[in-house]
């Protein structure tokens, strides 16, 4: 019981020190499949369009993006926001230029990647408080179907440098074990170009944020042990067969000081009738409209400006 209370003191302290201080705040968010609702030739996307079983269609795409500014301004409006099941720019675009997010100066970083269904990686920055040095994605090479890349940008202000990571590694479809080799394959690829950064530029703050599709302690990710990783603490991001899972994590360099924490507002939370408390808000399960946030919570991260 001591021990609780003294991890519960230090934790407010904590809390306190990123409150009084001029913060930086990122969040990473899994929003869950927001695809436009046109047909893409080039891509898998025919689950999401109006005629398609899950007759996907304007109004629940509004909503869906309605949903997704919710949560940003729910975190009054954070310097950076990286973002994954998106299926590509249209849908970037109409997120900043929602009415509530236009005077935000939010600006997009995205590419296409080789996933068939179109899923992407994002990237969105306050372009008032930061300025896109450079940008580049990594591809994950796989002996099976192609995945997202790893979607790397450094924002500078005159104060600091951040080198931002944003993952997306393929799914347990299949199973968790006959899949692995395919998260360990992107581990691999992170690692190289963190270790990379951290060589070459050790003032820099690296930051890898993302939907890792595993937990902390999984081998994939212990391949990033030399980094640091919070999400050990968290009670979970996304709920499975009544389990909490941390699949949404931040691993970060060394050299600077950072608070992480799942995003647990009662808005993005339901009552699981089925296995007991709560579970995310999902907008689907399965062909069945939901009308919620997603399947994953949003994570946040702070630290102390310079």
């Amino acid at each position: 019981m001591q021990f609780f209370i003294i991890l519960f003191a230090a934790l407010s302290l904590t809390h306190q020190v990123f409150a009084q201080c001029d913060s930086i705040k990122i969040v990473f968010y899994n929003v869950e499949n927001l695809f436009d609702i046109e047909d893409d030739s080039l891509k898998n996307d025919n689950e999401f369009l109006p005629f398609a079983k899950k007759n996907w269609n304007e109004d629940k795409f509004n909503k869906k993006i309605t949903r997704v500014v919710k949560v940003i301004a729910a975190n009054n409006f954070p310097d950076i926001i990286g973002l994954s099941e998106i299926e590509n720019a249209t849908v970037l675009k109409e997120i900043i230029n929602h009415f509530q997010l236009k005077k935000q100066h939010y600006r997009i970083v995205h590419f296409e990647s080789g996933d068939q269904r179109g899923i992407d990686c994002a990237l969105l920055y306050n372009s008032n408080k930061w300025h896109l040095h450079s940008l580049k994605p990594y591809p994950v090479v796989l002996k099976g179907r192609p995945t997202r890349d790893i979607l790397s940008a450094t924002l500078v202000n005159d104060r600091d440098t951040l080198a931002l990571l944003v993952n997306h590694w393929p799914s347990r479809f299949g199973g968790r074990k006959a899949s692995q080799p395919k998260r360990m394959a992107a581990a691999q690829v992170l690692l190289q170009v963190m270790d990379s950064i951290t060589k070459q530029f050790p003032t820099k703050k690296v930051i890898a944020m993302g939907d890792f599709n595993d937990e902390p302690k999984d081998s994939s990710l212990q391949l990033l042990n030399g980094f640091s990783n919070q999400s050990e603490k968290f009670k979970g991001t996304l709920k499975y067969r009544g389990r909490w899972q941390t699949f949404d994590q931040f691993i970060c360099s060394t050299n600077f000081n950072y608070l992480s924490y799942p995003f647990r507002k009662s808005f993005l939370l339901e009552e699981d009738k089925t296995y007991g408390g709560y579970k995310p808000f999902r907008t689907y399960y399965g062909p069945i409209y939901h009308n919620g946030f997603s399947d994953h919570l949003p994570i946040v991260l702070t630290f102390c400006a310079p």
